[in-house]
């Protein structure tokens, strides 16, 4: 079914369209949209009218006339001298002359009180004169003002589908329409790759400006992945990069972290890939099984206070293949095992030695492509993975596999017994 908003051609137009259906619909989320944007009515006890791709007025034009005419997005009045213009742009920018032949239009219809605002992407400055407003902005404060109300969800909910829908058309190719604030995926509002992609995007925005990454060695001004251009799959991922790593060398050339939004969890993991550099391989092999099983001790004990009782840190090898460049890859081999099999007293899960063996093994008998990592897992029932607090899960997964990183860049040999 349609959605109720999609009612014209243009991104921009249904954005507008959505916004002054759901302020006409509900006067306090009008009044309150309107002190957001630092503007006072001119009395209390003023009528207001929402128009839209009109003029006060005037009959509604069709799209491809309003267009051609240039006429505002959404007119806010009190049907005597006072208005508000509202512009909307996600792509192309909103100029001054555009804006001046709108407050001409509206003083020759009588209107002598004009205040003009621009919703914005928040990386675009406004015209001077103009009050700036960004439309990832204006979906945290629905989020906070009236946010049980039908029409600020319907709207809230609907600046979410059409982000997806505009990146994966292209139209959106940076910035945001929304803010990160948490994965809600249930078994009522299962994973989809559409969804995943954007809240792995905005989660990853948010996570290069945290202090604490940063103290690790995490670069925020390192490139993740390119463009991700899938339309479907069970999962989606994304990485930030150290510091530290090789000058000018491709991000598989050395450790990095790792945030997967996959189906059933999301994965916060230290990624080794195949073809790191020979000095990080050579300290991994030189732990053998027993500095392995002291490192992963190490770091249950470091994680533990992080990781949700439903959650758990594991570790993985994994053997892939190769059709060709373009392919995706073919699984020939996983292990994974839980880091507490590693530990003589590991509580509810019983010690197994030989998961640790066998990974150590690998390690110093590799001889295929294989990809090694360390991750947490955190299902999507995990309390409060729901909310911005995913933010400081995901980040203290990473800061819990600090004595991993510390191995791999050299700096703690003596704990694992090595010299």
């Amino acid at each position: 079914m349609r959605n109720l908003f999609d009612q014209y051609n243009q991104p921009e137009n249904r954005l507008s369209h959505a916004l002054a259906v759901c302020l006409h619909e509900d006067r306090r989320l009008l009044e309150s949209f309107l002190l957001w944007a630092g503007i006072s009515p001119p009395s209390k006890n003023s009528r207001l009218f929402v128009v839209e791709q009109t003029l006060p007025g005037d009959s509604p034009e069709p799209e491809e006339d309003a267009e051609h005419k240039g006429l505002p997005d959404i007119v806010i009045h009190d049907g005597d001298s006072w208005c508000v213009l509202i512009e909307s742009k996600i792509q192309a920018a909103i100029t001054e002359d555009q804006l001046k032949r709108h407050r001409s239009t509206m003083a020759r219809r009588g209107f002598e009180q004009i205040v003009l605002i621009a919703l914005i992407k928040a990386e675009d400055v406004p015209p001077s004169g103009v009050t700036g407003r960004t439309w990832c902005g204006l979906y945290e404060w629905l989020g906070k003002t009236l946010p049980d109300t039908e029409w600020s969800k319907r709207l809230r909910g609907y600046l979410r589908i059409a982000e997806v829908r505009l990146a994966r058309d292209g139209y959106l190719t940076e910035g945001t329409l929304t803010m990160f604030d948490g994965f809600p995926f249930t078994s009522e509002n299962p994973y989809t790759y559409g969804e995943g992609k954007r809240l792995l995007k905005l989660a990853m925005q948010e996570l290069r400006k945290n202090a604490s990454l940063k103290a690790i060695g995490m670069d925020p001004d390192a490139p993740g992945r390119g463009a991700i251009t899938g339309r479907s799959g069970s999962s989606v991922w994304d990485f930030l990069s150290l510091r530290d790593r090789p000058e000018d060398s491709a991000f598989t050339k050395y450790p990095h972290l790792t945030l997967s939004v996959k189906a059933d969890y999301l994965e916060v993991a230290i990624t080794i890939p195949n073809g790191v550099t020979s000095s990080v391989k050579r300290r991994l092999i030189a732990l053998k099984a027993d500095g392995l099983a002291a490192l992963n001790g190490r770091i249950v004990e470091e994680i533990k206070t992080v990781i949700p009782p439903n959650g758990s840190i594991e570790a993985y090898a994994l053997q892939r293949h190769y059709t060709t460049q373009r392919a995706p890859a073919i699984t020939d081999a996983r292990l994974h095992f839980n880091l507490e099999t590693s530990r003589p007293h590991g509580g509810r899960i019983r010690h197994q030695p030989e998961w640790t063996a066998l990974f150590a093994s690998l390690l110093q008998h590799k001889r295929a492509n294989i990809q090694f990592g360390y991750y947490v897992k955190l299902p999507w029932d995990t309390q409060g993975i729901d909310s911005r607090e995913s933010l400081s899960m995901i980040a203290g997964g990473w800061i819990g596999m600090r004595p991993l990183l510390d191995v791999l860049r050299g700096k703690d040999a003596k704990h694992f017994g090595r010299t």
